[in-house]
């Protein structure tokens, strides 16, 4: 388990579910000590061990079947994730791992996506109140550009436009396949139901979907209950903008994956 916090959540499941033994990875001192004693608490240290240090500095006992990590931020590349899976699957998973009996099955989630919507939110016009009511991101903007918004992922402060569409999207079953820049076009209908809502456009929210295996998925998008996961909202201007339904609504995004951290480039042209 990479990074398997204060709580070892995943670690615990995994050995409740059978797992004879897991490393439980927590780069953070405090968080590694609180582990070792929920997992105490737990009656489970005889088959989790925690190792304290970075995933991509650590070294295991033995080579391991199967890799579980909750490392996903509110969007896809948030958390650095890609390059430590990459490390992760490399040095510390078996060459002949088998799980559930499907080859190369070695990690949960399978894969990581950004989704993406054009939105309004409906406290763009009030500066203050959208400063209260959204936190606002740690990413660095353009000059000329708004610092994105992060809002709670159970909120009703965003009317969705259109459906989503992917904009990232991570193979953790296979990971270095993400290439060093993404440029991609991105189209959107706006029905003519969102004709009123489409007169104040805002941006797009982004916000992260886990692919856990064939059958299962978790998305921000629609949760019942509160999570750290968040919206990321791109604001496009400092006020709303009025946005013609039903139309076509064209985004070409640029994303450079060897900036530290990852930029994002968004640009639309509104039809009205």
């Amino acid at each position: 388990d990479i990074g398997t916090g204060s709580f070892a959540l995943l670690a615990i499941m995994a050995a409740k579910a059978g797992a004879k033994k897991v490393y439980a990875i927590e780069k953070n001192v405090p968080a590694a000590k609180a582990a070792v004693e929920e997992i105490k608490r737990q009656k489970l240290e005889d088959k989790i061990e925690v190792i304290e240090g970075d995933s991509m500095e650590v070294e295991l006992p033995e080579k391991v079947d199967l890799i579980v990590s909750e490392l996903i931020g509110s969007i896809a590349t948030q958390e650095g994730v890609e390059p430590i899976i990459k490390d992760a699957t490399k040095r510390f998973v078996k060459a002949d791992s088998i799980v559930a009996g499907k080859p190369g099955s070695v990690m949960i989630p399978a894969r990581t996506q950004t989704r993406i919507a054009p939105v309004r939110y409906i406290n763009h016009r009030v500066k203050a109140g959208a400063a209260l009511r959204g936190v606002k991101s740690r990413g660095k903007p353009e000059p000329g550009t708004l610092r994105p918004l992060r809002l709670r992922g159970k909120n009703n402060g965003l009317i969705f436009l259109a459906d989503p569409q992917v904009l990232e999207d991570f193979d953790f079953l296979s990971p270095g396949s993400t290439p060093a820049r993404v440029d991609r076009t991105v189209t959107f209908d706006i029905p003519a139901k969102s004709a009123n809502d489409a007169k104040d456009f805002s941006g797009f929210a982004m916000w992260t979907r886990l692919v856990i295996d064939d059958e299962h998925d978790v998305e921000v998008k629609g949760q019942k209950a509160t999570s750290h996961w968040a919206y990321v909202v791109a604001l496009m201007a400092d006020e709303p903008q009025p946005l013609s339904a039903p139309s076509s609504l064209m985004l070409t995004a640029s994303i450079d994956y060897e900036a530290r951290p990852v930029r994002y480039s968004l640009e639309t042209e509104i039809p009205v």
